[in-house]
């Protein structure tokens, strides 16, 4: 087929990565994306605590595969709390499900983090700080330190992609008051944080990447697409 295609895993209480990859697609015309959900309840439920259902994932990868997809990506954040190992153990399944090459939202963010020495990050999370504290002990683990985070104190997944905008912007302005750091993530693919991205960068001088939005880099890096049309959308697509 002359037409690309990308594949997502998302959870399935998620509304905000369809949305995001849609609005971001429009900017590279001839691409397809492909989606498979994965059991994750608005209150987290449907995954084992601690782990992957690793055959939630499998399926959901083999089936994108069926769609000839150039890459795949477990578009969550999940793996930080997990801790990174066990994403690198879950693209490896997921690239053999596939059979394409595949990765994930944390481990993208590491990645990209590392290659421009942002070593010293804050997060806005959707629920409480306390909540992050397994995701912070993730990014440490890979030689990332959290200086801040500020939770938005949403009661469950589901409600995370129902946050205003200006929420995210007011936390974001809060911690880089605070902490100077040298990156902000907005740490939840089902926070709506695309429209709050390059605005925020052009007010700190410093990268804001929202999760989804880290998602959609990871699939167009690892299917090895151009990203330059999405440069304007925020710093995540430029060139390193």
């Amino acid at each position: 087929m002359s037409r690309i295609a990308i594949g997502t895993i998302l959870p399935s209480s998620n509304r905000v990565v369809e949305r995001t990859t849609a609005a971001l697609l429009r900017h590279l015309p001839g691409i397809d994306h492909c989606v498979a959900r994965i059991p994750y309840a608005p209150d987290g439920s449907g995954q084992p605590p601690g782990a992957y259902d690793a055959a939630s994932y499998a399926t959901a990868a083999r089936l994108l595969g069926h769609a000839g997809v150039a890459a795949v990506c477990w578009n969550g954040t999940r793996g930080a709390a997990l801790g990174l190992p066990a994403d690198r153990a879950l693209a490896a399944t997921l690239a053999a499900e596939a059979r394409c090459p595949a990765t994930t939202t944390a481990l993208f963010a590491a990645a990209w983090l590392h290659r421009r020495g942002a070593r010293r990050i804050a997060l806005i999370l959707p629920g409480t700080a306390a909540e992050g504290t397994a995701h912070i002990a993730g990014f440490a683990a890979e030689g990332i330190e959290t200086l801040a985070a500020e939770g938005l104190d949403c009661p469950d997944n589901l409600s995370a992609a129902a946050v205003p905008d200006g929420a995210i912007v007011s936390a974001a302005r809060r911690l880089s008051a605070a902490v100077a750091p040298d990156a902000i993530l907005v740490w939840s693919t089902n926070l709506p944080g695309l429209p709050c991205m390059a605005p925020l960068e052009a007010e700190f001088g410093i990268p804001v990447l929202d999760s989804a939005a880290l998602g959609v880099a990871a699939l167009l890096d690892a299917a090895g697409i151009d990203p330059a049309p999405l440069g304007p959308l925020g710093r995540v697509f430029a060139a390193p």
